[in-house]
């Protein structure tokens, strides 16, 4: 017998596909040729192993979902990444006053002592050249007139352009 057609008839034997009388005939042969009865029992023993490896569990019934189980866990969970969280925030806060408290540098102390009191100069009775005041033009007004009546309305402030000094002229 060739060895193709005896490994085919040996792996219908051992799936169990072989007809009575093919597998008598096989028997026979296998009687007679003991490398032949040796290949069959390697045969049959990896098939068996093979069926034991993808045997599929017998199905059991399935539990009853435990919601009481599930929210005591989330509540666990939920809790402990909060406590996470605060201990992050406080530990950024620790870092962060003591990272400004060694970087605060004391600041020297300044003593004042008495300071010599300031004398304000006057101002000049005369804008600078190129600059006019009411107060100013009133006193050139006054100082050529020969008045000093600060009181007098009798005068009329005439601004005719801004590019000009204004003029006083006399109330009618």
């Amino acid at each position: 017998m060739k060895s193709e057609m005896l490994e085919t008839l040996l792996l219908d034997r051992a799936l169990g596909e072989l007809s009575p009388e093919v597998a008598a005939l096989l028997d026979a042969h296998l009687a007679q040729n003991p490398d032949a009865a040796r290949r069959a029992a390697e045969l049959a023993g990896t098939l068996q192993l093979a069926r034991a490896a993808t045997a599929a569990p017998v199905a059991s019934a399935p539990h009853p979902l435990d919601v009481g189980r599930l929210r005591r866990a989330q509540r666990t969970q939920r809790s402990a990444a909060r406590r996470v969280e605060i201990f992050r925030l406080a530990a950024c806060l620790a870092l962060g006053l003591g990272l400004g408290w060694l970087a605060h540098a004391p600041q020297p102390r300044l003593e004042i002592a008495a300071a010599t009191p300031h004398r304000a100069t006057p101002l000049p009775a005369v804008s600078p050249a190129g600059f006019w005041s009411v107060a100013r033009i009133v006193a050139e007004e006054q100082a050529r007139r020969g008045t000093n009546d600060r009181n007098e309305t009798r005068y009329a402030l005439r601004w005719e352009s801004p590019t000009k000094q204004p003029r006083l002229e006399e109330k009618p």
